[in-house]
């Protein structure tokens, strides 16, 4: 048995197809062929299911998210990126990551986020609505979605009084950690024209550090947290985690919220059910979180011969866990494509599974429950233009919107 030729399919998450529409086409991909092997990007395995994504993303003695020594292989995007700076934890496996993670885990539970973080993020909720609300109209992903979360993840990381321009750090970030939202299967080519501007950012946040460190009080911030751990992190760390911390908390979050923006624009009884009763918000947050995972494709190396679902996978190969199709499996979600808020059918893949499941989920979901109850209550009549609004031309690194178009509606208190 040849199982790469005997279970070839035609797919490439970085291809118009995959921007227009995917969920019909992952659907019957998942029905004929639950792993699938396609040649796009030197070849790799699909894992379209539920289960075969979770493993995938769950089992890093079988699968592994590390790059190889060169860097040319591996990695949790596909194509590989040799010149992207690791995003750390994320990038490693066992000890580790334990290591530089395990530091951090209590200052993401949901207790602490919410204590430390929930009256920031309303107050720049409150201002961005201010600035938006009387306007004819106004671009949710520029002026809202991203301003929220970069001014967000700068507050709670500790680079508030850093770095002036935050926007186009995050930019910056984007381009040379190779997940720029346009870049699609380029990715790699802007990390290396990016990689001077990187090392800039770098000896900016590394004189930061040195600098909380000679402090006699660090601070309370993630900076301040990491400088003060025990067992002790290096500087170089530091700087890394740093970086990457804030590079995650932006674009799969405002991503996030553009489509539930777009969601509550189309089901308008849903939007009067949030209006009439918040306590339902977190729960359609999970639902739509569900339907619209800001990663589509997570990918994983086999660290050995294993087999999946019956098919043998060998040493070295690449499988890419396809989170929308997993997310609407029917065997794990039933009535996949309805949004139920009641749904009690367990975590969706959107965050991840296992030891790399999403550090910040829960900032996440504090600043989507935060900015819905905000647009509920001073732009609830408000329309997306979907003539004007478009996605991002390449959808298969982040599923977001490179313009979304709002109405805010009559002003409002």
């Amino acid at each position: 048995m040849n199982a790469k030729k005997d279970l070839a399919v035609e797919f490439d998450h970085h291809s118009p197809d995959f921007n227009r529409d995917p969920v019909p086409d992952l659907a019957a991909l998942r029905k004929k062929c639950p792993l699938g092997y396609t040649e796009s990007h030197d070849g790799y395995w699909v894992a379209t299911t539920y289960d075969n994504a979770r493993r995938v993303l769950s089992e890093p003695e079988n699968f592994t998210v590390e790059r190889s020594a060169d860097g040319l292989r591996g990695g949790k995007l596909i194509p590989s990126a040799p010149h992207a700076p690791l995003i750390l934890p994320g990038a490693l496996d066992g000890k580790p990551h334990d290591r530089l993670r395990d530091p951090l885990r209590r200052y993401f539970l949901r207790p602490y986020v919410e204590k430390r973080m929930a009256d920031t993020v309303r107050g720049i909720v409150r201002d961005l609505i201010a600035g938006l609300r009387t306007r004819e109209e106004f671009d949710f992903a520029a002026e809202f979605s991203f301003e929220l979360t970069v001014r967000t993840i700068f507050h709670f990381v500790g680079l508030d009084n850093d770095i002036a321009d935050k926007a186009e750090f995050i930019r910056m970030l984007e381009d040379a950690f190779a997940i720029d939202p346009e870049a699609g299967s380029d990715r790699d080519s802007v990390a290396e024209v990016t990689s001077s501007r990187y090392l800039e950012a770098e000896a900016l946040v590394r004189r930061v550090v040195e600098t909380r460190k000679a402090a006699d009080d660090p601070g309370d911030d993630l900076i301040g947290i990491m400088v003060a751990a025990e067992p002790a992190l290096a500087v170089d760390e530091i700087v890394s985690l740093t970086l990457s911390l804030v590079l995650g908390g932006v674009r799969t979050t405002a991503a996030t919220l553009e489509n539930i923006v777009w969601h509550l624009d189309a089901d308008r009884e849903l939007r009067r059910e949030l209006a009439a009763d918040r306590g339902r918000i977190p729960r359609v947050v999970d639902e739509l979180v569900r339907y619209y995972p800001a990663t589509p494709v997570v990918a994983r190396t086999a660290v050995r011969d294993v087999e999946l679902d019956g098919v043998p996978i060998k040493e070295g190969d690449r499988i890419a866990a396809v989170i929308p199709a997993a997310n609407l499996d029917e065997d794990r979600f039933p009535c996949a494509e309805r949004i139920d808020p009641d749904r009690r059918d367990g975590p969706p893949l959107t965050f991840g599974a296992g030891i790399h499941y999403c550090m910040g989920v829960w900032l996440a979901k504090m600043e989507l429950r935060l900015a819905i109850e905000g647009l509920l209550d001073n732009m609830p009549g408000y329309t997306v233009d979907r003539e004007k609004s478009r996605r991002f031309e390449k959808l298969g690194v982040n599923n977001g919107w490179a313009r979304l178009v709002v109405h805010p509606g009559p002003a409002t208190r």
